[in-house]
């Protein structure tokens, strides 16, 4: 294995930096500087360390910093964070969290595949895509890991690990009420506060949100727009009352809150428990529709002998197929209400429309368009004090959810793709941690992990594409895994250190299948090949119902890690890390010889780092170059032809071992107060992901080697000030961010409907707080230029299903906040 490390580049900066450092206390001095930069602690390694001498890539965002940047979500907190991608799910998602670092993640909601990030919220594991886009509810702080913590955190932290770290109860009541009102009819209530119970004992912590805001993508129905057309005659229409609009896309409604305890009986030990609880009745994702082309079968609308209109593969609109007389073929360009694809002389011309219906209009299947989420939560943490040199932690953890979404895909009346999923989820686990020290020589920690979860997936299939119409489910997925791992970091002298740890993880996986036809009767076999007269519904997919597989493995991860300090303010580290995200089954096949198992990806790096803080404590300058051997790497093929045997390699939607890949990347942070009141940061990130190997050959798959990743752009870079400015009345501090990224694709083939152009977005917030600090007014504006982006795009014109679509990104909102302290 070859790796390929910038250690010139590294060893230069760091070289460049220590005249610096030399020579900061004269740099400083004529700075009006009341105080540095505050310390930052972080628990990356087990225990608690200067974030300056912790030897992992970590961006770190307290609270204070989340509320200045408006941040009010997870997915928002990587516009900072160097090499990292988080988005919703989209419409093919639904309430799901894509998450990839260092070109490494999952798009696929399904639990019968894990994330690739790894989501600790107070070191509970959240273990599937669904359920993990939170509110940042209450927080004191987020790590961001970037790299394999295949020892630190385990299982699926193959790219990197985002943890969420809670505010605890305590004396001081820390209480705050705040409600805010914008853009879309934007209304959103925070408020949380800590009560003492027992004085010097016993304390509780309370805290809840509210928010809800209406859709940004319009439904409009179609024959109300088109009156006249083809279409319009054959799709029943929608409209109640004046005007052409059914309905909205994006909108956002929940309710959560959290409920805490923190009890310290005596000295040594230490309580907490919290409950959560999340309730979301929300519109389907944003979505639109971008391209079109064939599907598998004619989709044929109308209710008479000879239908009006279909949506027929190899004939162009208007022409009259001699097999289907009086059929009008409608090519699906027509509904595309925005862009260079659309062939509709009266559209709209509004990225933020759509035409769908959840409505199959062929058999009156309607699904409610709607996307929910009702999820639990209980957590208790134990810190207990053996001796003033060991203390044992326990971390026990149980959350459930219940969920659901529509999908639209095509977002027409045809009814291409028209689904509702729901999913109900059962985790819990336990972890205990026994950490110590052995004089000044060693600090060390060694534990195990027992995590078990049951994820049971329904769903109503109605697939027009391949004339599929059926109950998906419930599929249940059992996924347990269990751990033993050690971590120690030797103080060899005053100023090198060496991090070691190991983990070893075994894992069991089944899934089982269950398909009905929609009235709950078996599915019966086919008589003949696919468009046999006479074959029975959905008999394509009858041999897959009780059908169960099973996929076990185990793994044993590394990392040592050399760190030097060199001055008090630079520190310079060299790592070397691995990880791996678990295997598991394939959860949609259409025949049985599909239901196959994949193995787990692995990932092993090397990364140099540098992390400096110089000019009297105020300039904060960390960077990392890293090269990665990424193994077995799992994409969902479309096309299957090269894994099945002939005639069931297609229609597919297998995740498939596809190949392995070199990843290379550098990144680089700053924050910087150059005088009082002023605060800047910026962030630069660069990555180049290389196939190196394909399983398959691109002709079945449509990978190429020159592909890359999904949801990977090549370069980042966001930057932020704000300023603090002195009013008789308080401060008043303006404050501007603007993030940037490069294209990306969204599907394992790049393609062109699978792309998301480069785009940049800058957002801006102005806060006045009195005197007496307990009153914050302040007036935010995201995307302030108002450009059209994209956060999800899905190409299933590849596939023949007919579509291609995407979820556009808010345009510019404003949100008007008063925030008062109790």
């Amino acid at each position: 294995m070859k790796y390929k490390i910038w250690i010139s580049g590294a060893m230069l900066t760091a070289a460049c930096l220590n005249p610096l450092l030399v020579n900061a206390q004269q740099v400083a001095a004529g700075a009006t500087q009341e105080q540095g930069l505050e310390e930052v602690v972080v628990t990356a390694q087990f225990v608690r360390q200067n974030l300056q001498v912790t030897p992992v890539a970590i961006t770190a965002v307290d609270a204070g910093t989340l509320e200045s940047r408006g941040q009010v979500s997870v997915q928002q907190i990587a516009a900072q964070a160097p090499n990292v991608n988080l988005t919703e799910g989209g419409a093919f998602g639904g309430p799901s969290l894509i998450g990839f670092i260092r070109g490494v993640g999952q798009t696929d909601f399904n639990p019968a595949l894990e994330p690739g990030v790894g989501l600790y919220v107070d070191d509970v594991y959240y273990s599937t895509l669904t359920g993990s886009v939170l509110d940042l509810l209450d927080l004191d702080r987020v790590e961001v890991q970037r790299g394999p913590q295949g020892t630190l955190s385990g299982k699926n932290s193959i790219g990197g690990a985002i943890k969420l770290y809670s505010k605890k109860p305590g004396a001081d009541s820390d209480a705050y009420v705040e409600v805010g009102y914008g853009s879309y009819n934007e209304l959103s209530v925070r408020a949380a506060s800590s009560f003492t119970l027992v004085p010097d004992q016993l304390w509780a912590r309370v805290s809840g949100v509210s928010r809800a805001r209406d859709g940004f993508v319009t439904r409009l129905d179609y024959g109300c727009t088109h009156p006249g057309s083809a279409a319009a005659q054959s799709f029943p229409t929608q409209v109640q009352g004046a005007g052409c609009t059914i309905g909205h896309d994006g909108g956002i409604k929940y309710t959560g809150g959290r409920l805490a305890f923190r009890w310290v009986p005596n000295e040594n030990v230490e309580l907490n428990f919290a409950a959560d609880a999340v309730n979301e009745v929300s519109e389907p994702p944003a979505n639109v529709l971008l391209g079109v082309g064939p599907t598998i079968v004619p989709v044929i609308i109308g209710g008479s002998m000879y239908p009006t209109v279909a949506f027929l593969p190899g004939f162009p609109p208007g022409v009259v197929p001699p097999f289907f007389p009086g059929v009008t073929n409608l090519d699906g360009c027509n509904f595309i209400a925005y862009g260079p694809n659309s062939c509709d002389p009266a559209s709209p011309n509004n990225a933020y429309v759509n035409y769908s219906t959840y409505v199959d209009p062929n058999n009156g299947l309607s699904v409610a368009p709607n996307q929910k989420v009702n999820s639990r939560g209980y957590a208790l943490n134990i810190d207990w004090k053996l001796s003033d040199a060991l203390q044992l932690q326990s971390i026990t953890a149980y959350r459930q959810y219940d969920a659901g979404f529509a999908l639209d895909s095509d977002a027409t009346p045809y009814g291409l793709q028209n689904l509702y999923q729901s999913l109900e989820h059962n985790q819990t686990s336990q972890e205990l941690r026994l950490s110590g020290k052995a004089g000044d020589l060693l600090e060390y920690t060694v534990g195990g992990f027992y995590f078990d979860q049951e994820t049971p997936e329904t769903g109503r299939i109605d697939l027009a594409y391949v004339a599929f119409d059926f109950i998906h489910g419930p599929d249940p997925a059992d996924d347990t895994n269990w751990a033993v791992f050690g971590h120690g970091i030797f103080h060899f002298m005053d100023k090198l250190d060496l991090s070691l740890g190991v983990r070893y993880s075994d894992d069991k996986k089944t899934y089982t299948y269950a398909r009905h036809n929609p009235d709950g009767s078996d599915i019966q076999p086919c008589i003949g090949p696919p468009g046999t007269p006479g074959n029975p519904p959905n008999c394509l997919i009858s041999t897959l119902n009780g059908v169960s597989t099973t996929f076990e493995g185990n793994r044993t991860d590394y990392r040592a890690a050399l760190s030097y300090r060199w001055t008090d303010a630079l520190m310079t580290y060299l790592q070397y890390s691995t990880g791996y995200k678990g295997g598991g089954v394939n959860p949609r096949p259409f025949y049985n010889v599909q239901a196959v198992t994949f193995k787990p990806e692995t990932l092993d790096a090397i990364e140099l780092g540098v992390k400096s803080q110089f000019l009297d404590n105020t300039l904060r300058v960390n960077a990392a170059v890293f090269t990665s051997n990424y193994k077995d790497i799992l994409l969902t093929l479309n096309d299957c032809a090269a894994l099945f045997p002939p005639g069931f390699g297609f229609p597919c939607l297998a995740p498939v071992n596809a190949g392995d890949a070199d990843v290379e990347g550098a990144e680089l942070e700053v924050s910087w107060q150059p005088i009082r009141g002023l605060q800047m940061d910026g962030s630069y990130s660069y990555l180049d992901f290389s196939y190196s190997s394909l399983n398959y050959p691109s002709t079945d798959t449509g990978v190429d080697l020159d592909h890359v990743t999904p949801y990977t752009p090549k370069y980042k870079w966001s930057l932020g000030v704000q300023y603090e400015m002195s009013l008789g009345a308080g401060t008043l501090t303006p404050r501007v961010d603007v993030n940037a990224q490069d294209k990306m694709y969204t599907d394992a083939p790049n393609t062109d409907l699978g792309t998301i152009d480069s785009y940049t977005l800058m957002n801006a917030r102005l806060a006045w707080q009195n005197g007496e600090k307990d009153w914050v007014i302040a007036l935010e504006c995201r995307n302030l230029t108002d450009e059209l982006y994209y956060t999800t795009k899905t190409n299933q014109v590849p596939a023949a299903a007919g579509s291609a679509y995407g979820a556009p990104g808010i345009p510019r909102t404003f949100l008007f906040s008063v925030s008062h302290s109790l």
